[in-house]
């Protein structure tokens, strides 16, 4: 009896302390006295948790807040530079990684290419390379990793975090964790990319208090993170969000799951681009004709054009955005969500193709969850998975 007595206090006092940290970083700058009267800990049970955590070098005591009778009360804030966390992100042509400390500053970023015939062995020998890198330019002492979060294009098994089917990468049950873990010798979490922007609009970007709400990356593929009653909906087997394989085109071109007509291969910027090409190839009058090489077209030179005017990179991106308004349609119908946060690449073009995106919504949702949903692009854009990757670990560290 006693034992498990014992073992609870032991769950309550990391709670507490869990609870404590994580109410600092919410409110920044808080005093003892508030975190007692916000938790209802006794006053000596939040002063023993608050000198473990700066002990630990956790927080750190930073000037004085307003008096409401007698001394003035110290304030508690996170303490910058103590803890870090990495979050790798990589997609068929690179792999990015960023530091941040555990206020969430970016530390160290830097990026790497990938070939197009990379294998498992190549993505696991320039993660290991950033990573090394990224600790020793910032020195990171030993154990002020918190942990490294790797974002995936694919579906990842909830419970043990494999790579289960990523096809823009050529991956099928690879298990990317425990090899990062054996090389590190620190926890190692996979999460697709998508999630792990979710997770950083819910951290730090728009989506911050936000308890129902859906983001969508845009980029060689399509997918989406959900946010429901304020946490990530994964599925049954991890595979919730995998839009890009809702099909809007049933004539469309095969994907690479299988099947046909697939929104990523309708509306990804890399099927953007390919349709460019296409295009210019077979003489349609365009600015991208002055292209000498047609495969140097990219997703930015044809965001150019049509922002010049161009009436062909227009309806690239205009026919782009119709198939997305589609899939959108069916998100609102499906999830009733409060917000629709769409990033990555999508950032690069979104003013031009939003409104239409609205109006297919407008036209094909119902008319109750199209009217109450909020459409935006992302703030944070391209870097939003590698973010929510290095995200991952602090939330592990803060409770959540």
């Amino acid at each position: 009896m006693s034992k498990g007595k014992a073992g609870n206090n032991s769950f309550l006092k990391k709670y507490n302390q869990t609870r404590i940290l994580d109410l600092i970083r919410v409110y920044k700058a808080v005093s003892r006295a508030e975190l007692s009267r916000i938790t209802g800990l006794s006053a000596t049970a939040v002063g023993v948790i608050v000198s473990s955590l700066l002990e630990k070098g956790y927080i750190h005591e930073t000037g004085e807040g307003e008096s409401k009778g007698g001394r003035r009360p110290v304030l508690l804030e996170l303490k910058p530079g103590s803890y870090y966390s990495i979050g790798v992100d990589m997609d068929t042509n690179y792999i990015n990684v960023v530091l941040i400390d555990t206020t969430g500053k970016v530390v160290y970023e830097d990026s790497v290419g990938l070939h197009s015939d990379f294998s498992f062995e190549d993505v696991v020998e320039r993660i290991e390379r950033l990573v090394r890198k990224a600790a020793e330019k910032s020195c990171i002492a030993a154990g002020k990793l918190l942990g490294i979060g790797v974002s995936v294009p694919g579906m990842i098994d909830s419970l043990t975090q494999r790579v289960v089917f990523a096809p823009n990468l050529g991956w099928e049950n690879v298990e990317i964790k425990p090899r990062l873990e054996d090389i590190f010798g620190v926890p190692v979490y996979v999460e697709n990319e998508a999630m792990a922007s979710a997770i950083c609009e819910n951290w730090i970007g728009s989506c911050q208090g936000v308890d129902n709400f859906v983001c969508i990356n845009i980029r060689s593929g399509i997918g989406a993170g959900i946010f429901t009653g304020g946490k990530l909906y994964r599925g049954e087997s991890g595979s919730a969000g995998e839009i890009g394989h809702i099909v809007v085109d049933e004539n469309g071109p095969r994907c690479g799951c299988g099947n046909y007509g697939c929104l990523e291969t309708m509306a990804s910027t890399a099927r953007i681009v390919d349709k460019a090409k296409k295009l210019v190839r077979q003489g349609v009058v365009s600015r991208l004709n002055e292209f000498e090489n047609v495969d140097d077209i990219t997703i930015e030179s044809i965001v150019e054009a049509a922002r010049s005017g161009d009436e062909a990179a227009r309806a690239i991106l205009n026919e782009s955005a119709r198939y997305l308004g589609i899939a959108v349609s069916n998100i609102v119908n499906t999830l009733n969500p409060s917000k629709i946060v769409i990033g990555k690449e999508f950032v690069k073009y979104a003013d031009l193709v939003i409104d239409q995106i609205k109006s297919v919504v407008g036209c094909k949702a119902l008319k109750t969850p199209a009217s109450k949903v909020e459409i935006v692009a992302s703030d944070i854009g391209e870097k939003a998975s590698t973010l929510g990757a290095a995200i991952i670990p602090l939330k592990v560290l803060f409770g959540r």
